[in-house]
């Protein structure tokens, strides 16, 4: 896909394409944090007189986990996640500045005001069906989470330990293959949460055998129940298993939107 939009006569001109790196075994709001945060601060350094009408146009796409972090750009969660993991409001919290902000950056999320439309890729917004069972326990055990995350929850739970819910206390630290589960309270949260007004949402959903009845659809990892959302702009469906970022058909409905996001 990069390379096809890279060497697009339409597009090369007119887009600039940023990659998002991250550990993917990461809790998936520690994550949207820091690609969060990372897109006010690139924006800012580049044009911190907000005078580039291009750079306010900005589409983010995201395959997978990527776009549960996608997502993200386009919501107001207000207090939501928040009020799932804490009895008490953030400014109360007994712990140093640094990690405030850590849980502020990750907790609560607005529309970035220069995202102008999202795509998803086979994204689970209400989960996948391939966490749970012993290949996720063994993902588990195989994840280790960065020192920047537990030392700043360590210090919440023995400054402030009146703070987190009784439950945030009773569970280890999620992973982001316990946060994709159907049952999980994140993506129960994170899929009642609608794509901000004004935001433009595209869905592009893989189906591995589309002959199948509707209700059984799926890529192999998620299934269409869980990639389809009501509100988008357009939803296209294509043969494919769950890399759909590789399919033609895919690469060629991210180039209309790119197109169509040039007009207005």
């Amino acid at each position: 896909m990069l390379n096809e939009i890279l060497n697009d006569r339409e597009l090369w001109s007119r887009y600039q394409v940023w990659l998002f790196t991250y550990n993917t075994g990461n809790p998936i709001l520690y994550s949207g944090g820091i690609f969060t945060q990372g897109l006010r601060n690139v924006v800012q350094q580049l044009d911190p007189a907000g005078k580039d009408s291009a750079l306010r146009k900005m589409v983010v796409i995201g395959h997978s986990q990527g776009g549960l972090l996608t997502k993200l750009t386009a919501i107001d969660s207000g207090n939501r996640f928040w009020d799932s993991t804490f009895n008490v409001p953030i400014d109360q919290l007994d712990v140093s500045p640094d990690t405030r902000e850590l849980l502020r950056r990750s907790l609560f999320y607005k529309p970035l005001p220069f995202v102008h439309r999202v795509v998803f890729i086979s994204t689970p917004h209400r989960g996948s069906h391939f966490t749970g069972g012993y290949i996720s326990d063994l993902l588990r055990r195989l994840i280790s989470l960065p020192g920047k995350l537990l030392s700043p929850l360590q210090e919440v739970f023995q400054r402030s330990p009146e703070g987190p819910t009784a439950r945030a206390l009773g569970t280890e630290i999620p992973r982001s293959t316990d946060n994709m589960g159907p049952d999980s309270p994140f993506i129960k949260t994170f899929s009642s949460i609608p794509i901000a007004p004004g935001d433009i949402a595209h869905s592009i959903i893989a189906v591995d055998n589309p002959e199948d009845p509707k209700e059984e659809w799926d890529d192999g990892v998620v299934p269409y129940s869980s990639a389809h959302i009501d509100g988008v702009a357009s939803e296209l469906v294509v043969n494919s298993g769950h890399s759909a970022q590789e399919s033609p058909l895919a690469i060629e409905e991210v180039r209309r939107i790119l197109v169509e996001n040039l007009k207005n």
